[in-house]
This record gives structure tokens, sequence and C-alpha cells, in this order.
């Protein structure tokens, strides 16, 4: 996570070339082969918004099943590329020694823009009248 979040601010702050080493080594403690160019997969010069893509994937497979999607995907107000979409799941079904794996829709996906935001608890808008409940909630 860290290598990480140092290549997000690195990109992010214009130091590309930094931000594509923490990915590079991200790679190479996973044990992926560098290739013939040494760039493990990668891209030589990306621009900063193809490496902040790259970033994001790289988040995505790092920490898949680690809860921080969501999370992510809110702090980079990205949501409203993921509305309308469905989250898919894998049925598998067995007969004897052979299984079939089979994707499938889970649920539609659903965003508003209130979820960039947490709702004020309504003990403190009580103490203190001057606060408005942030929009949405």
């Amino acid at each position: 996570g860290v290598l990480l979040g140092l290549a997000e601010a690195a990109n992010e702050t214009g130091n590309t070339g930094l931000a594509m080493q923490q990915l590079i080594a991200i790679r190479q403690r996973a044990g992926i082969e560098p290739g013939t160019d040494g760039m493990y997969g990668l891209p030589a010069n990306p621009s900063k918004d193809e490496a902040r893509e790259l970033i994001h994937q790289e988040r995505f497979i790092e920490l898949a099943f680690e809860g921080y999607r969501f999370w992510d995907i809110r702090r980079w107000k990205d949501f409203p590329r993921l509305d309308n979409h469905y989250t898919h799941g894998m049925q598998i079904t067995k007969a004897g020694s052979t299984s079939t794996y089979t994707r499938i829709e889970l649920q539609n996906l659903y965003f508003k823009d209130n979820l960039y935001l947490f709702p004020i608890p309504q003990g403190e808008l009580s103490d203190n009248l001057g606060i408005l409940q942030n929009p949405g909630w």
C-alpha cells in the first residue's frame, strides 16, 4: 500500500517517473518477469493521465479483497463511470470431478453524488444551528 500511495502522490504532483519506478518495484516484488525492456509490462513513458490509470489498475489488483476499492473510487470521484453497471460474481457448478464456471450479474450499481460526503450527525446539527447538512442527506 505504501508504494502505491507514493506512486499516486508522485504522479499527481508531476513526477510520473518516480510513480512508474514504484509500480516497477511492486511488480518486481510480486515476481513478475521484467520482459526484454525491463519495464515489467508497463509503458516506458506514460503521460500523467495514462500513469494515473495504471496506478488505479495496480491498486485494484494489488489490494483486491482488502476493502479499499469503494474508498479509492470515492476519493477519485469515479462513481459516474461505474453508475448503472452490474457487479459480477461466479456461479460454480460441480458435476462429478468437473466444475463449470459461469459469470453472473449480481446487482446493478447506483451511485449518487451524496456518497462523496458523509452525513453530519443530527446531534451535531442540533448543537450548532449554523451547520448545514451535507447535500443529499
